[in-house]
This record gives C-alpha cells, sequence and structure tokens, in this order.
C-alpha cells in the first residue's frame, strides 16, 4: 500500500510530528494483529515536551497472554528517560517481571464511551490489575498501526479518566523491540 499516507514513516517522523498530524494518523489507522503484539516489547516515546520535562518521555511498553488466554500488557521505567530520541533505550532495574508496572487489559474499541476510535484497541489501565488508587488505574489508551505493512511501528493516543469524564494526555510512539 505505497499510497497509503503514512506508508514508510519513520518512527523519528512520527514522534516529531504535529499533533494534527498524529490525530489524522490515529484516524487512518488499524487495530495490530494480535499475534504481532503477544510476546513482544516496544520502545516507547512520548510526544510532548512536559513528559521529559516529568521525566517520563521514554519507556517500554510489552504485551503478553495472561493465563485465561487475554491480551493484557505492562510498562517499564528505562535508564535515561530523558536522553531523547536517539539514545538507546535500556530497561531499569534489568526489565525483568518485578520491574513491571502500570499493567492494562487489551481490548478491541467498541460503541459507547470509548468508541471514539473504532480502527483501535483500547489499552484499559483501570479493569482491576493495578490498585484503584494507583493513578495509573486512570490511563486508559487509544493504539493502532499506522503504517498497514509495518507492524513494528505503533501510535498511542492517552487519556486520563476522571470518572464523569476524560482529558486527553499525550500521543505516544512505539517500535517494536528487535524489529
Amino acid at each position: 500500500m505505497a499510497d497509503h499516507p503514512y506508508a514508510g514513516i519513520t518512527f523519528e517522523e512520527l514522534a516529531t510530528s504535529p499533533r494534527e498530524r498524529l490525530e489524522d494518523a490515529l484516524r487512518r489507522g488499524t487495530r495490530p494483529a494480535r499475534a504481532e503484539l503477544v510476546g513482544r516489547e516496544f520502545d516507547g516515546f512520548n510526544t510532548p515536551a512536559f513528559t521529559r520535562v516529568l521525566g517520563f518521555q521514554k519507556f517500554i511498553k510489552g504485551f503478553f497472554e495472561d493465563e485465561a488466554g487475554k491480551l493484557v500488557g505492562y510498562n517499564l521505567f528505562v535508564e535515561r528517560p530523558r536522553a531523547g530520541i536517539t539514545a538507546p533505550w535500556v530497561p531499569k532495574d534489568g526489565g525483568g517481571p518485578e520491574s513491571r508496572h502500570g499493567f492494562y487489559d487489551v481490548v478491541p474499541v467498541t460503541p459507547g464511551r470509548y468508541g471514539d476510535y473504532p480502527n483501535a484497541y483500547l489499552l484499559d489501565y483501570g479493569s482491576g490489575r493495578n490498585h484503584r488508587l494507583n493513578p495509573e488505574s486512570r490511563i486508559r489508551d487509544f493504539l493502532v498501526q499506522v503504517d498497514p505493512e509495518n507492524p513494528t511501528l505503533l501510535l498511542g493516543k492517552a487519556y486520563i479518566d476522571l470518572g464523569v469524564t476524560r482529558v486527553f494526555s499525550n500521543f505516544f510512539v512505539l517500535s517494536r523491540r528487535g524489529g
């Protein structure tokens, strides 16, 4: 699909795109194939500058099947999260299971409160995998594959669920570790 508007886009190009272009890419994207997520980790980059200032611009996001066969995921902190887009992603504390945090269920978007992007997966941090008082339990992400030919590059849009409403937080870009 060489005529697709995001065919061939790179991680760096997407990560430095203006908000309007990221919104367009999210709307045109497709739900990633489950097989392209299970057992994989992705280098993550939050696009706004405030995430660098606050020390969480870079992260690692992983996906796996739980004991019931449900697609779920986690996040890892990285060494030097402010180091910029060209510095390597090194998992903090070795990146083992004990380092995982920010757990979520991965579900197809359905009509209703989170029906904005029917082409996406919803990463639901409020599914009960995090303590209800943990601020991460308020996160809801939409996730798409932007280039139909490249399952290694994904785009997300994060919201904070405040109960009666939700607030846009930021876009993030994911690149599969190890290609």
